[in-house]
């Protein structure tokens, strides 16, 4: 993520054989989307190169880091960060007709970014109401997380998420 120009494209390619990364060409997909595809798994990690790295609604803890935080990862082959304290968002209900992932994404931001109460902390959703929306829905709801400012976020997993990885 967060390439500019063909030669961040060749760095990219030759970082990844070099460290054993997976490169995918700007050309194939979009990475948020072939990594949901092709990476996740529901009690995984994912560490991105590009802030709305985000797969909670599908179990896995995604964090997005920039540039300079992942050549320190590259070269030392570790992440290192303190134990995040977890916020829980309750949810409860269903939403409302006419009201999108990110209405509740931005809503969201409106309750924390000012006050700064979830920064680098991780987001945990869950209760009643989760059961009530699709996966879809879950994933832009958990990929704009990141404008609250907090680490990451993760989701209970249900049988809606077994449906998903089961047909995917």
């Amino acid at each position: 993520g967060g390439t500019i120009n063909e030669d961040d494209h060749v760095f990219g390619l030759s970082a990844a054989k070099k460290y054993g990364g997976i490169y995918v060409p700007a050309n194939q997909a979009v990475i948020h989307q072939y990594a949901r595809e092709e990476m996740v798994k529901c009690g995984d990690m994912i560490l991105g190169s590009e802030s709305h790295t985000r797969y909670g609604s599908l179990g896995t803890m995604g964090v997005g880091e920039g540039g300079g935080e992942l050549v320190k990862q590259l070269l030392s082959n570790t992440w290192d960060t303190d134990v995040p304290e977890v916020i829980l968002v309750w949810l409860e209900g269903e939403v409302k007709k006419g009201v999108g992932p990110h209405d509740i994404a931005i809503s969201l931001v409106k309750a924390t970014f000012e006050n700064g109460f979830v920064k680098n902390k991780v987001l945990e959703f869950a209760g009643p109401g989760v059961k009530n929306l699709p996966i879809d829905f879950r994933n832009g709801i958990d990929i704009m997380t990141t404008e609250t400012t907090c680490l990451s976020s993760i989701w209970i997993t249900d049988g809606v998420v077994k449906e998903h990885y089961t047909t995917h």
